[in-house]
């Protein structure tokens, strides 16, 4: 087998394949932890504290604060000449940290301190799972081949969602039968066990090996920058983080708050797009190893600004849960098209021997314009909630005025792809004829 990227020279075909396999294992025991300590367990261990918008923001922006410890990570695997241990130390620790957060409601801190307590929490965690995120991608990316990126990331991030899908409807089962705050320590007891049994998968993982050299944090931070198509696709991520992270924090809230969802509705949601996205996550990943990862990324950015705030808000102004509903399979449309297609674009828009380097400044990028707009984002609900429309058929609301605002602002994230370079990719309109070849089958 021949492989572009040059893993053959590397790595056999026989080791890549087992590693693919492996990788697809550790990730569905380790989206049980990511699930159930993200997402609608922790915004309703947040609300059971007591957070308001202040808090409710910051414990969704700190992760991606952390990741501007992504570049040192690099430098320091480097280094070493080695990304497996460094791997699963990082994710021992990162993971491992979580215990606090179950035992949480047994320690002596006045009930006051327990929300921000949570999101000191949240914060350090996040430091060591964002470098070993930032070291997990680079490596994977020295091991799939090329021209099968696509596909795999695609058939991963679908079989992923289905196992978040059960997870989620098993927790907010728990969640909704059990008193508080025990059914939320029960939850994130299972997700710390889980997490550690993936991260013992690494160890199983085979690694492309590097060359130790001398760590240059300078140049890890800046040779990004200066190369252009790269600096170009990190201006897309800056704008297209900030604008997803201006609703993102509240979108959970305002289901279970405004909404009146229960937990278990909650997980009925995640279940639908959840189910989904195995089949769109695939579909795509097909659709970009054919037309291109950006192009696939535009179609997906617009869809997410259009169809999933407009589906939000028309919930809340109609009453009609059917749009959440509906908005489920919009999101597994569109995340299934932007979640593969812009972690491949990254894969792509670097050079090969410096992709950890690489990855760590798109993984900087993205955290901290991330963070600001999901900083922004607190003070925005805060002015926009005194700010109500009623009228005789709907009442508009500070959340509805938030979530205009970010989709007006994802729907127009693709003017800054227009420059990206991306070999293999076609223009949207036979994009959009061969997209639609490849769903009626006939490609």
């Amino acid at each position: 087998m021949s492989h572009p990227s040059g893993v053959s020279s590397i790595l056999d075909s026989r080791r890549v394949r087992r590693t693919m396999r492996l990788s697809i294992l550790e990730g569905s025991i380790t989206q049980l932890f990511l699930n159930w300590t993200t997402g609608s367990v922790l915004i309703g261990y947040m609300l059971h504290l007591g957070a308001g918008p202040t808090e409710l923001a910051l414990v969704a922006s700190v992760p991606l604060l952390a990741q501007v410890v992504s570049p040192f990570v690099a430098s320091l695997a480097a280094s070493l000449g080695g990304r497996k241990l460094l791997t699963v130390l990082l994710a021992v620790i990162g993971r491992g940290l979580w215990v606090l957060a179950a035992l949480l409601p047994l320690l002596a801190l006045p009930p006051e301190w327990q929300g921000g307590a949570l999101v000191a929490l949240v914060a350090l965690s996040s430091v060591f799972q964002a470098g070993n995120g930032t070291l997990w991608s680079a490596w994977m990316g020295d091991v799939v081949p090329e021209q099968e990126r696509g596909r795999y990331f695609g058939l991963r991030a679908g079989v992923l969602g289905v196992v978040g899908m059960l997870g989620n409807l098993v927790a907010g089962f728990f969640l909704d039968r059990l008193p508080a705050p025990f059914n939320f320590q029960v939850v994130l007891a299972v997700a710390v066990l889980a997490s550690l049994i993936g991260a013992a998968l690494y160890l199983l993982h085979d690694e492309p090996p590097m060359h130790a050299v001398k760590a240059d944090l300078r140049r890890t931070l800046s040779a990004p920058w200066r190369e252009t198509n790269f600096r170009r696709f990190l201006s897309f991520t800056l704008f297209w983080h900030f604008a997803v992270m201006l609703a993102a924090p509240f979108v959970f809230p305002y289901f279970l708050q405004e909404l009146r969802l229960t937990f278990t509705q909650v997980a009925v949601w995640s279940a639908i797009a959840s189910t989904c996205a195995l089949g769109t996550s695939w579909w795509w990943g097909r659709v970009a190893d054919a037309i291109g990862n950006k192009t696939v990324l535009r179609f997906g950015t617009v869809l997410a600004g259009v169809g999933l705030p407009g589906t939000w808000i028309l919930a809340g102004l109609s009453g009609r849960i059917e749009f959440i509903w509906l908005s489920a399979v919009l999101d597994a449309f569109a995340w299934g098209a932007i979640g593969p297609a812009i972690f491949n674009l990254a894969l792509g828009s670097a050079p090969r021997e410096e992709r950890t380097a690489f990855f760590a400044m798109f993984s900087l990028a993205s955290g901290l314009a991330g963070c600001l707009g999901g900083l922004i984002a607190g003070p925005l609900l805060a002015g926009f909630l005194p700010l109500v429309w009623k009228t005789p058929y709907f009442t508009w609301t500070g959340y509805h005025t938030l979530f205009a605002l970010s989709g007006l602002a994802r729907a127009q994230a693709w003017v800054l792809l227009r420059r990206v370079e991306e070999p293999g990719a076609i223009r949207v309109r036979e994009a959009a004829r061969a997209t639609r070849l490849r769903w009626t089958g006939r490609s």
